[in-house]
């Protein structure tokens, strides 16, 4: 029996786990598991131009942790300013709308995508960027409607569900050497990573642009007007995010950042925005958690 090698060093470890991500991103044949096929027809059936209210609700029956996630959404702070009880799956859909179950839908479907051990050091950081993802989801949604594109609110909760979804696919992919997983890898590789993906699941390009771009804070605006655009929406959310977990960098300068000063967001603004919206984020965290 042939004597098994020594194990590598750390250092050539991690090479070969970049070198791996570099050659998949390049050729975009990066090893994806595609959605679980229930959400698959969901998603299908919910961007068919003809659909109506009913057919979507006889559908998401077959998902029940959805209908589940349905229910909690249409009576969440956030998307029921009302505060009308819903207990019925038809009108929390139509109440919801085509939009909001959409994204739903791809909360679900991604969290069955990925999978890393049970119980291990993965499972907690998959777990705690998973709800990362919410947070910031939350944040987007608020900030389009304060920015006044409404009609990109949708759009904005999206790109903040997925925004962190290449740190999804580096963890699910780190089992044999976890150590490696580092702040500085996936700040560096998430968000291309996280781009690829979503492109190859057919999202908009702007969503995936976003995601691409996330981490560029001193970006200038592609135009010169005071357009905004939704990649600042992502960023100002992801920096709202990281003040309410305590992980604010202590050398940032919210002055400085495009997004922030178009946006409005400083040390100023800060805490009457997060205590403005503290209900609405906690409640579509635990709608979705």
């Amino acid at each position: 029996m042939q004597q098994q090698p020594l194990e590598q060093p750390i250092q050539e470890r991690e090479l070969c786990f970049l070198q791996d991500l570099t050659e998949k991103l390049a050729s975009r044949e990066i090893d994806l598991p595609p959605f679980p096929d229930i959400y698959a027809r969901i998603i299908r059936t919910l961007h068919d131009p003809d659909v109506s209210i009913q057919d979507v609700s006889r559908i998401v029956v077959a998902a029940p942790d959805l209908c589940v996630r349905i229910l909690l959404l249409a009576n969440s702070a956030l998307l029921n300013r009302s505060g009308v009880k819903v207990t019925d799956l038809n009108i929390a859909v139509s109440r919801l709308g085509l939009s909001a179950v959409n994204n739903a839908t791809v909360t679900l479907a991604t969290k069955d995508v990925f999978h890393v051990p049970k119980g291990s050091s993965l499972s907690f950081m998959l777990n705690k960027t998973r709800m990362e993802s919410v947070r910031v989801a939350a944040y987007s949604y608020l900030l389009a409607i304060r920015a006044g594109k409404i009609a990109e609110k949708h759009d904005a909760m999206l790109a903040g569900l997925l925004h962190n979804i290449g740190t999804h696919y580096i963890l699910s992919r780190a089992e044999e050497f976890p150590d490696l997983v580092s702040k500085e890898i996936i700040d560096s590789w998430g968000p291309g990573i996280g781009q690829a993906l979503v492109s190859n699941w057919g999202f908009p390009e702007s969503i995936s642009s976003a995601i691409e771009k996330q981490n560029d804070l001193m970006l200038e605006p592609d135009e010169e007007d005071d357009d905004i655009e939704l990649r600042e929406i992502l960023i100002c959310a992801i920096l709202l995010s990281h003040v309410e977990n305590d992980m604010e960098d202590p050398d940032i300068d919210y002055n400085r950042i495009p997004a922030c000063r178009k946006l409005d967001i400083n040390e100023e603004t800060i805490p009457g925005i997060l205590e403005d919206y503290a209900e609405e984020v906690a409640s579509f965290v635990s709608a979705l958690r």
